[in-house]
């Protein structure tokens, strides 16, 4: 049903000036150690949370090819800039597919 929402979905518009305010308010690409404390999480949990797995991650083929990006980054679509999968920032949130625990 996810899927199905982001086909008719446009692309984002992107900026590095967004990125330097991601990375200076929210602690884009910060170390994990330093997004722990500032999840109140151990830092086990903060490894777990990265862009590639956040809800605001946009990697379609489509996407990737109209912001000029690598395969191994993406839009974010929270903040409009281009991220790369491996990194996270304060704003990571779960997708609503991976909430889904009870069967």
């Amino acid at each position: 049903m996810l899927m199905g929402m982001m086909i008719g979905s446009k692309v984002p518009e992107v900026s590095d000036k967004n990125k330097k305010r991601a990375e200076e308010f929210w602690l884009y690409g910060a170390s994990t150690k330093e997004l722990a404390k500032a999840w109140d999480k151990p830092v086990s949990i903060a490894e777990l949370k990265t862009c590639s797995n956040c809800e605001y991650f946009d990697n379609r083929a489509r996407t990737l090819k109209a912001i000029k990006a690598s395969p191994d980054q993406g839009a974010c679509t929270k903040f409009n800039f281009v991220c790369s999968q491996e990194k996270a920032c304060q704003a990571w949130d779960c997708r609503e597919a991976d909430l889904d625990f009870e069967q």
